[in-house]
């Protein structure tokens, strides 16, 4: 992913988390060639899906949820997955152990946030 289109997803992915009414605003946003293709969160609906996956409490992650949203073509897409505090400052958003597995198999990348970067999984 070159660093317009990341500067965009980031630029999207802000102001999404911040309207997030939880501790820990995860934000997900799906790309296909370089262009935003779908914005999931983490939220307190319950899916089967989650269920399927083992997700503490059926809640929908991110990930999950942006999949969900997402009705196109599964090739060619790049996962990236945003976590701020409530100061709009970078934390850690590795994929749990839960959303790691079906995550690896169905994007070509994953990036995630640290506490100071982006980093490709």
């Amino acid at each position: 992913m070159n660093s317009k289109t990341m500067t965009k997803v980031l630029d999207t992915a802000l102001p999404v988390s911040l309207e997030i009414p939880r501790p820990k605003k995860h934000v997900s946003i799906i790309v296909r060639k370089n262009e935003i293709v779908s914005i999931g969160t983490n939220n307190f609906r319950t899916h089967p899906m989650a269920k399927r996956y083992g997700y503490r409490f059926d809640e929908v992650h991110s990930e999950l949820d942006a999949l969900l949203r997402y009705k196109g073509s599964k090739d060619n897409l790049t996962l990236c997955n945003f976590r701020f505090n409530r100061f709009g400052e970078m934390r850690k958003s590795k994929p749990c152990r839960f959303c790691l597995p079906w995550s690896i198999a169905l994007f070509d990348k994953i990036y995630y946030t640290t506490d100071s970067d982006i980093e490709l999984l």
